[in-house]
């Protein structure tokens, strides 16, 4: 797209961006004044991996995010349990795995980022490479929203050492909790329990943790109508999840592989940690999904 102004100056957004995305100089289809007014052309060397367990552990950073982490282990233990296992591991076999090696084998045979491998391998289907790019952008706009939680809870569980903030609602006094928290983890039985003594019935009441989780991570309001304000530590711990992306990819992807395999690491570390601190202190902790 090329736009001539009064002063027969030619500037040219889309196809400068489109270039640097591809790294790649197409004039093909340029006129002669569209073509004259281009800058010199150079080929962009795309980075290279560094090494196979380079790329090898920039693919398990890829895969393995917050969702494995989380949201597996519970899937699995509501849907059965180790039966659970079994059309998981199917589905896995059949499309899983060989989807993800397609997908890792078009990128490294063409060379290419997505947003120009589709029209590469089917001119005509070229915008399905702009529609993922599109995508790409909203899913990363939330999920950003999604770390920016993990680094607030990172936070607050050194306010409160060596117990945690949302462990008991009596650290919410005054703050986050309200009369119908209750803590089963306390030991108090719900009829001497504060929500009982303010007539309010075991199922209209809420753990420390949803409450902590609605009053004071999101101060969730009564409802769409009701806007709120701006949270200022959720916002600066945003800026700090954003801050952090910039700095792993600044210097190009193919530099992601350490800074995925430090994480990976790190978090491995935790997990298992955490697993045997928990197992020590209850040792009905750990699922039986025999």
């Amino acid at each position: 797209m090329v736009i001539v102004t009064e002063k027969n100056v030619l500037t040219k957004p889309l196809r400068s961006l489109l270039r640097k995305a591809t790294g790649k100089c197409d004039t093909s289809r340029a006129t002669a004044k569209e073509a004259e007014a281009l800058p010199a052309c150079e080929e962009v060397e795309r980075g290279t991996w560094s090494s196979q367990w380079d790329f090898g552990f920039s693919c398990v950073a890829y895969a393995v995010g917050l969702g494995n982490v989380w949201r597996f282990p519970y899937l699995c233990f509501k849907n059965g349990g180790g039966a659970f296992l079994i059309p998981y591991f199917f589905s896995m076999l059949i499309c899983g795995v060989p989807i993800f090696f397609l997908e890792v084998s078009v990128g490294q045979y063409l060379g290419v980022g997505g947003m120009s491998v589709v029209g590469q391998l089917a001119p005509i289907f070229k915008g399905v490479g702009y529609s993922a790019i599109m995508m790409v952008f909203l899913e990363n706009v939330y999920y950003i929203i999604v770390i920016t939680w993990t680094l607030f809870y990172l936070f607050q569980t050194f306010m409160d050492l060596p117990s945690l903030p949302w462990s008991d609602c009596s650290k919410g006094n005054g703050t986050w909790a309200t009369l119908a928290c209750w803590s089963p983890e306390s030991g108090i039985p719900y009829p001497l329990s504060v929500p009982a003594l303010h007539n309010i019935s075991e199922a209209d009441s809420e753990t420390a943790v949803e409450q902590f989780w609605s009053n004071e991570v999101l101060h969730a309001s009564g409802g769409i109508e009701e806007v709120g304000e701006v949270q200022l530590d959720l916002l600066l711990c945003l800026i700090v999840a954003w801050a952090l992306v910039y700095a792993f990819i600044w210097k190009g992807l193919h530099n992601s592989g350490k800074v995925g395999t430090s994480f990976l690491e790190i978090n491995n570390s935790n997990m298992t940690c955490e697993m045997f601190a928990q197992y020590e202190n209850d040792k009905s902790y750990l699922p039986n999904i025999s």
